[in-house]
């Protein structure tokens, strides 16, 4: 089948996790023998598997305020539009993107699913409430153009229900191969946690409250800027090899710890997939879409404000410390359960059940 993302970032040179998942897909995809184009909204142009530029439109780049940002953005809807018929698509596959005029009657052409990741409206609203309401009144607009939803968790499924579309619960994966467990000999508890500015859900504070407690441990912090200082390190926005090679050398994993801020308490988010990938036990506060609550290397603290239990977290800290065999058995979790070759083959399966629906 042919298969066109669609997305709304940029494609080449783009480290951020998004695009790298949105890659690893594809590649999965056209190793099974499909076809895999890329539609970009940002560029205005729809690139082959290689990342070559197939058909390019022509830019439009108004320096008027507000006004201006608007006109530009009607204009790419409008030019990726008439770019989409110089290609053959049986589907087309997105993550939500904001309405705009055209947007509507480029999906109303093809079979289109959704991939659901967030309750957008509530992401929107603890940032901008002019965001929030028009997402509030044009929802509907990109959606009935929508087969199919691909949720990352049943929460997410059950928030989605009421649009009465097929559906597929997939939480999010990760390619397992690209990583390997390397034996430690810390002499005190390295823990990574892996994030991004201005995602109060992430649970950020908590983590330096931790650090404040735990003086004796070393604190890992991936994806934020700051001033190392004590026992706390920043490295800031790195590529994804570069923040493996961190990860790797450290004992625990940190995950999201504020999920109850975006309305939420349920998820499959990637950075604990790469920590288990690499052998870490793992911290999170939420229910994950894939992992068991009593896996003997996880501690799953409960998703409100006040969840930073310290003698919990110490007694897991110090039980996991040092102890390779059950790094390896954390691996080996990642393999069986949260491994994209898997995930990728059901998606297709679905694919398959859409597009002949």
């Amino acid at each position: 089948m042919n298969i066109l993302y669609l997305m709304d970032d940029f494609l080449i040179d783009n480290n951020s996790s998004i695009v790298q998942k949105i890659k690893g897909k594809a590649f999965k995809w056209e190793e099974d023998g499909h076809f895999v184009y890329y539609l970009s909204l940002k560029t205005m142009a729809i690139y082959d598997f290689d990342e070559n530029i197939l058909f390019q439109g022509e830019g439009c780049s108004i320096s008027f305020g507000k006004i201006g940002k608007l006109i530009n953005l009607l204009y790419s809807f409008y030019q990726s539009s008439n770019l989409l018929k110089k290609i053959e698509i049986d589907l087309v596959y997105m993550r939500y993107i904001k309405y705009a005029p055209f947007f509507g009657a480029l999906l109303s052409r093809y079979k289109v699913c959704m991939e659901i990741n967030g309750d957008d409206k509530l992401e929107a609203r603890l940032r901008s409430n002019l965001v929030y309401y028009y997402i509030c009144l044009t929802e509907n607009l990109v959606l009935k153009n929508v087969d199919a939803f691909i949720p990352v968790s049943y929460e997410l499924e059950e928030k989605y229900k009421r649009f009465d579309r097929s559906s597929l619960v997939i939480g999010n994966g990760i390619n397992v191969s690209n990583y390997h467990v390397i034996e430690l000999n810390n002499k005190v508890p390295e823990l990574v946690f892996v994030s991004s500015p201005n995602q109060p859900w992430q649970g950020f504070d908590k983590i330096l409250k931790m650090a404040k407690y735990f003086h004796n441990w070393n604190f890992n912090i991936i994806g934020i800027d700051g001033d190392s200082k004590g026992n706390v390190k920043y490295f800031g926005y790195m590529s994804n090899k570069d923040a493996t090679e961190i990860i790797q050398k450290c004992d625990v994993g940190i995950g999201t710890l504020s999920s109850y801020v975006n309305g939420l308490d349920e998820a499959s988010p990637l950075k604990t997939r790469h920590y288990l990938a690499c052998g870490l036990p793992v911290i999170y506060a939420y229910k994950d879409t894939d992992l068991d609550d009593n896996l003997d290397f996880t501690l799953r603290l409960e998703n409100k404000i006040d969840n930073i239990n310290f003698k919990i977290i110490e007694r897991f800290v110090q039980r996991v410390f040092g102890d390779n065999c059950l790094r390896y058995r954390a691996r080996k979790e990642a393999e069986d359960t949260l491994n994209s070759n898997l995930k990728e083959s059901q998606r297709l399966n679905f694919f398959n059940k859409i597009i002949n629906s």
